[in-house]
């Protein structure tokens, strides 16, 4: 190890060392809260353990195995280390280094001095208009030495590990038969409250809160036996505890180091059926898991101090009442189970109940939060499995009761608020709060047997984050925030899928979630400050309510109604500032849903299903540059797309059923708001929506056997919104910048087989909007209240045809979209300044093939209306392709001109009245032969016709004449 290493690690060794001696030193004397120890450190790790009321069945006799109730823990140990801690501070055993901290001090408070006063300078010169109070100890050192640089320091451990094993039967080689009810509680409540306001390296806390329960209860096995359970298990586990510090006048104080996690676990009322064994369980579990609470501190008047790093984790996971077998028989005719977690708590603020408090203001480095808030649920539950054997979960293939109740809860962290006015480098914020369950419930699969999973009901919730509001007024690179908070789900439900067996799966669910929520900033006279950046994702990712099979039967079922929100509005607002409050907004809003959808091959699949998702991705933009330089600026990109697949079937030698109903809401961003009146690069808008659809549904395909796919689908897509701004008197301010898209792409009511029945039905409702109205003005300013804006829509569309060689092939497309793009643009200003000018470049196109009844040896048919009305900018596309072919079939013939009567044919001449001479001509003149004067024929072979080749001819010479295609342009 080299030499440098070493003494680096012996001074980190030795400066820690101090750290703790001198924090007891100076808590010796304090009055602290009874769950807080006066030393330190505080350290409490328990595991209580509980064990009862599980049996193993072997040898033809059950075994009922011992009990066990005890708590493993570190409190002894830690309780008494900091009894001993204390006396030591009263005996002046460390006055020698006295000398040695009291320097240390000194120069902490020279620095902070140093870092307080250009703080504020650069505050005042930023503002130097603004009145700012002055009282004798503004000049005087912040921080006072009073011999003890490391007072009023904590570090905590508050973690918690219950255990619960109960009510487990275990079948191997025998039978065994159990009923519980267990319950387990543990309560643990660590407050902190110091101070370090003065001080140097003071007032710090560093504490991980941590509750970890674990639930193994209810689970049967079967193994050459049997193996029956029923009853329930109840856990609960609390690690709590609320920080409350200053840092205020201080050097490296006040900061605050928080992990907080609640993250339960269970395991229970699982049933595994193994070789020539049977397991039955019938049980209720529930979980739950709370840690830490809210987080207050203060760093004005300080350097680097007050700030925060806060991580809730809210982790509920459960692996339940599923049902796996192999070479046996397993079953969970019912079941409920639920894991609740909540991590962070509030306390009452100004801003209302808020998670974390703090602040910056007259200070360098302080006040800043950081905090990652994941919310993820996850759950493997209700689910049935089988290789050779039998599963079954709730419902199960025949029975008329019977289900399992799913539940998921989980909330991390809150509302935070900071300010950093007149600092440098302070109350900023970078929030990134996590919403995504993750979840398997209610799916069946097999190879080579029979798994049953039916009649599951989930409810899950999830909460991560919330609004935040911080304040740079009168700063240097303060009160900005970012956020990023995305918010989804990824899940499978109501799915049966086999090979070489039978399986199915049917579940309902609603579900709640949400990431984040308004971002608010200040940053008036200021630089660099107040400034946000919000990038939230809204994304719900699933399959649900799918059967499929390779040699076998597969059948799903399923419903959903869901809410998904990421963000909310933003604002920031300045006046007379440079290169502050000025906005940037990334809104996402894209489900991406499959469900509905029967496929076989070699066999049998259905599909049904019906969702009414909403999703929903950040809110209006809001900013303000008044009188500033670069500041209010706002760029706005927000995407709206639903990307969905449902209501299809599909089979290769076998039927497949899919049917769906659809009701979807995508929403990105919103209006927005600026001005940037007498500012220079102030109040500008770029902006670039998009609303788009992309969905395949209705459809049917097949090669040999029989499908249907029958769905409607009624979508929303709205990206964007209104844009407002002004430029008057100003210098490159009030401008919009703006490319709207509105692409549309769907693909629905199509039929195709091949020796095979194909049924396809797909009703369309379909409303995509972006963008919107563009109002400036320029008023004396140069170069500014201009407007460019290129409103595009693009439509693609291919609905209700029918193809088939050698089949049956039916379609059925109900087709009503509505599009808007853009709007209406208005400014006004001097041209000569190069202000009020507006320029709008609309494009448009839509394409759309359908009504197409195409066969071959086939019976094909149409049934189609269509009703599209597309707006851009207020005016129709320039380009409009409608292909379609509604009164041909490829083995029609087109009517002949009817022939006359046969009373009527009895006038006409007869052939021998005919002349026979020709009119005189001089027939010399007509060449001796039509070689090289007449084109050579030159036609392709062809290999075989059929009965009909007159028919065959006509309809190629209809095709290549365009008959029946219409293209309007």
């Amino acid at each position: 190890m080299q030499t440098w290493a070493k003494r680096g690690i012996q001074t980190a060794l030795v400066t820690g060392g101090l750290l703790m001696l001198g924090t007891g030193i100076a808590s010796a004397d304090e009055n602290v809260n009874p769950d807080s120890p006066a030393g330190p450190l505080d350290v409490n790790l328990s595991v209580p353990v509980d064990i009862q009321d599980n049996a193993l069945g072997t040898l033809g006799k059950q075994v009922n195995l011992p009990e066990v109730h005890k708590e493993i823990s570190t409190k002894p140990i830690t309780d008494a280390a900091n009894k001993a801690a204390a006396p030591v501070t009263k005996t002046g055993a460390l006055k020698p280094a006295a000398p040695a901290m009291g320097a240390a001090n000194g120069v902490i408070a020279k620095a902070t001095d140093a870092a307080t006063g250009a703080a504020q300078r650069v505050g005042q010169a930023t503002n130097p208009g603004a009145q700012r109070a002055t009282v004798a100890q503004d000049a005087a050192p912040s921080v006072q030495d009073n011999g003890d640089p490391f007072h009023g320091n904590k570090v905590s451990l508050n973690a918690a590990l219950p255990i619960l094993i109960s009510g487990n039967a275990l079948g191997v080689l025998g039978d065994a038969s159990v009923e519980s009810d267990a319950t387990q509680t543990y309560e643990h409540n660590s407050d902190i409250n110091t101070d370090g306001s003065h001080g140097g390296l003071a007032g710090n806390v560093v504490a991980l809160d941590w509750a970890l329960p674990v639930q193994i209860s209810g689970n049967a096995l079967g193994l050459v036996g049997s193996g029956h359970t029923s009853g329930s298990a109840t856990q609960e586990a609390s690690t709590t505890g609320d920080i409350v510090t200053d840092g205020t006048n201080g050097g490296l104080s006040g900061n605050v180091i928080a992990p907080q996690g609640a993250t339960p676990l269970q395991v229970s009322g699982n049933a595994l059926g193994w070789f020539l064994g049977h397991a039955e369980t019938d049980f209720e579990g529930s979980s739950e898991a709370e840690s830490g609470g809210s987080i207050e501190t203060h760093g004005s008047k300080g350097a680097g101090t007050g700030n925060v790093a806060g991580v809730p984790v809210a982790l509920p996971a459960k692996v339940s009442g599923n049902a796996i077998s192999w070479g046996g028989d397993a079953d969970v005719p019912a079941g409920s189970y639920d894991a609740e977690a909540e991590a962070g708590d509030t306390a009452d603020g100004p801003r209302g109940p808020s998670y974390i408090q703090t602040d910056g203001d007259d200070s360098f480095l302080a006040g800043n939060v950081a905090q990652p808030q994941p919310a993820v649920p996850a759950t493997v539950a209700g689910n049935a499995a089988a290789w050779i054997g039998n599963s079954l979960v709730g419902g199960g293939a025949d029975r008329q009761s019977g289900g399992v109740d799913l539940g998921s809860e989980a909330t991390s962290g809150g509302t935070t608020s900071t300010s950093g006015e007149n600092a440098a480098g302070s109350g900023n914020i970078a929030d990134a709060p996590v919403a995504l369950p993750v979840e398997a419930f209610c799916v069946g699969g097999t190879w080579i047997g029979n798994a049953h999973a039916n009649g599951c009901d989930n409810e899950t919730e999830a909460q991560a984050g919330s609004d935040t509001f911080t304040s740079g007024n009168g700063s240097f690179l303060g009160g900005n925030s970012v956020s990023a908070p995305p918010a989804g789900t990824v899940e499978v439900f109501g799915v049966g899928g086999s090979w070489i067996g039978n399986a199915s799966g049917s579940a309902t669910e609603t579900k709640d979630v949400k990431a984040g929520g308004y971002t608010g900033t200040l940053g008036n006279d200021s630089a660099g400050s107040g400034n946000a950046v919000q990038v939230p994702v809204a994304v719900p990712a699933e399959v649900f309510g799918v059967g499929g099979s390779w040699i076998g039967q597969g059948a799903g079922e399923a419903s959903e109604t869901k809410t998904v929100t990421s963000g909310g509005d933003g604002n920031t607002q300045d006046d007379n500032a440079a290169a502050s409050a000025n906005l940037v907004q990334v809104p996402v809003s894209a489900p991406v849903q499959v469900f509905g959808i029967g496929g076989a091959w070699i066999g049998q699949g259905a599909g049904a299903a019906t969702t009414d998702t909403t999703s929903t991705a950040g809110g209006d933009g809001k900013a303000t540059g008044k009188g500033g330089f670069a500041a209010g600026n706002l760029a706005a990109v927000p995407v709206s797309l639903p990307a969905q697949v449902h209501g299809l079937g599909a089979a290769w030698i076998g039927n497949g059923f899919g049917e769906s109903e659809n009701v979807t809401d995508s929403t990105a961003g919103g209006d927005l708001n600026t001005t940037g009146e007498g500012g220079s690069v102030a109040g500008n808008i770029v902006e670039a929506p998009v609303g788009a659809v992309a969905t395949v549904f209705g459809d049917a395909a097949v090669w040999g056997g029989v499908v249907k796919g029958d769905a409607s689908n009624d979508v929303v897509s709205t990206a964007g919104g209104d844009a407002e701004t002004n430029g008057e008197g100003g210098s490159i301010a009030g401008n919009v910048l703006a490319a709207q898209a509105l692409p549309v792409a769907q693909v629905f009511g199509n039929a195709a087989s091949l020796v095979g029945v194909a049924h396809a039905t797909g009703v369309n409702d379909t409303e995509a909007n972006s963008g919107g109205d563009i109002t400036t003005s320029g008023e004396g300013g140069a170069l500014s209240g201009d407007i460019f804006d290129v409103p595009a829509a693009a439509v693609a569309q291919v609905f209700g045809n029918a193809l088939s060689l050698g089949g049956v092939a039916h379609a059925v497309a109900d087709n009503t979209t509505t599009g808007t793009v853009g709007g209406t643009d208005t400014t006004s200003g001097p041209a000569k300044a190069l202000s009020g000018i507006s320029k709008q470049v609309p494009v448009g196109v839509v394409a759309q093939v359908y009504d197409i009844p195409l066969g071959l040896i086939a019976v094909t048919s149409t049934t189609v209306s269509n009703a599209t009305d597309i707006s851009v900018a207020g005016k129709e596309p320039q380009i409009e392709l409608p292909i379609t072919m509604p009164e041909m079939g490829a083995t029609a013939l087109p009517k002949l001109p009817a022939l006359p009567a046969r009373s009527e044919r009895s006038a006409l001449p007869q052939v021998n009245t005919l002349p026979v001479e020709l009119p005189g001509a001089d027939l010399a003149d007509l060449p001796a032969s039509v070689e090289g004067v007449l084109p050579a024929g030159d036609l392709p072979a062809i290999a075989q016709l059929d009965s009909q080749p007159t028919a065959v001819f006509q309809q190629v010479n209809d095709l290549v004449g365009g008959k029946g295609i219409n293209i309007k342009g």
